[in-house]
C-alpha cells in the first residue's frame, strides 16, 4: 500500500488531491509544514510527497520550487484539482455572532471579494485551512468562522453558512507528487520540468527558449527564482509537454547543457485533471 505525506490537517486539499490521484488504496499522513513533507520523504524510502505548486488565482508556491531544488527529488506525477471554499461555523453559532474568520493566508487571499463585501469580519491567518476547521471545532468558539473546502463539514461536524466564496469559480491548484526514486513517464499525457541557471548576458534567455521552439516543444510554464548566494542572478524553471524519453526532448536538453553550466531535469511525469 502506497504511503503519501502532505502538509496540513485531515480534510485539506492536498489530502484530497492524493486520494483523487491514487484512489482509496493508500495511507495518507499530514504534517505541519512543506519542509516536513520533504524531510519525511527523505527519511522514509518509498514514501511519496504531495505538494501544491501553483494556484490559478494566487500564482506559484515559491517555497516548494526552492525545496524541489534543495532536496533533488523527482517529480513523478501531477494532478489539477478544482478548489471551492465554503464558510463554516460551529453548530449553534449565528452569522451575526461572527467577528473573526480563520484560514490559511493563501485561502484568505483567494477570497478578497468576500472580505471586501463583509468588512466587519477580521481575517485571521493560520497554518492550514483544514487545520483552522479542526481548531474551531476543538475550541468550540461561536464568534469565529473558518474558510475551507466542503469536505471539512463532515470530518469536523461543522455547519456550512455560505458556499463558493472564492473570488472566481475558475479556481484550480496544481499538485505535484515527489519521490526519491526516478520514474520517467513516456505516455501521451507527459509533462517535463527542468531547472537551469544563466549568467546575466544579452539574449541568453531567448537562446535557451529558442532550443525548445525550434523543436516545436510546447512550453507551458516559466518561473524564475533567485539564485541564492549569487545576487541578481536567477534560476529558471520550465514545464513543457513531452517526455525525456522522446528524442526531440532529449536533443533539446543536450543543447541546453552545451550552453549552460547548470541544468537539471526534475522529472517527466503523467498529468491528470480531476473531473
Amino acid at each position: 500500500m502506497k504511503k503519501v505525506i502532505y502538509q496540513g490537517a485531515r480534510g485539506c486539499f492536498s489530502e484530497l488531491a492524493a486520494q483523487k490521484y491514487f484512489g482509496t488504496g493508500i495511507k495518507v499522513y499530514g504534517v505541519k509544514s512543506f519542509e516536513d513533507v520533504f524531510e519525511t520523504v527523505w527519511q522514509n524510502h518509498g514514501v511519496i510527497g504531495i505538494i501544491p505548486i501553483e494556484n490559478s488565482l494566487s500564482g506559484s508556491i515559491h517555497r516548494n520550487y526552492d525545496l524541489l531544488l534543495a532536496y533533488r527529488y523527482w517529480i513523478i506525477g501531477e494532478i489539477k484539482l478544482k478548489i471551492t471554499y465554503n464558510l463554516f461555523t460551529n453548530n449553534g453559532a449565528r452569522p451575526a455572532m461572527i467577528k473573526e474568520i480563520w484560514s490559511h493566508p493563501a485561502t484568505l487571499d483567494q477570497c478578497r471579494t468576500f472580505f471586501n463585501a463583509n468588512p466587519r469580519y477580521e481575517p485571521i491567518a493560520v497554518y492550514d485551512s483544514a487545520g483552522a476547521a479542526k481548531l474551531l471545532r476543538e475550541k468550540r468558539k461561536k464568534n469565529a468562522a473558518v474558510i475551507a473546502g466542503p469536505q471539512v463539514e463532515k470530518i469536523y461536524g461543522l455547519r456550512t453558512i455560505e458556499k463558493g466564496i472564492e473570488d472566481s469559480p475558475e479556481n484550480y491548484t496544481r499538485f505535484l507528487l515527489v519521490n526519491r526514486k526516478k520514474n520517467i513517464y513516456g505516455g501521451e499525457a507527459a509533462k517535463t520540468t527542468v531547472v537551469f541557471g544563466v549568467q546575466n548576458e544579452p539574449g541568453i534567455l531567448f537562446r535557451c527558449l529558442s532550443i525548445f521552439a525550434l523543436r516545436n516543444i510546447d512550453l507551458t510554464k516559466l518561473e524564475s527564482r533567485p539564485n541564492v548566494g549569487r545576487p541578481w542572478e536567477y534560476l529558471f524553471y520550465i514545464d513543457f509537454k513531452g517526455s525525456i524519453k522522446e528524442e526531440r526532448c532529449q536533443r533539446a536538453l543536450e543543447d541546453l547543457n552545451e550552453n549552460l553550466a547548470f541544468v537539471r531535469c526534475l522529472g517527466s511525469y503523467e498529468t491528470r485533471e480531476d473531473k
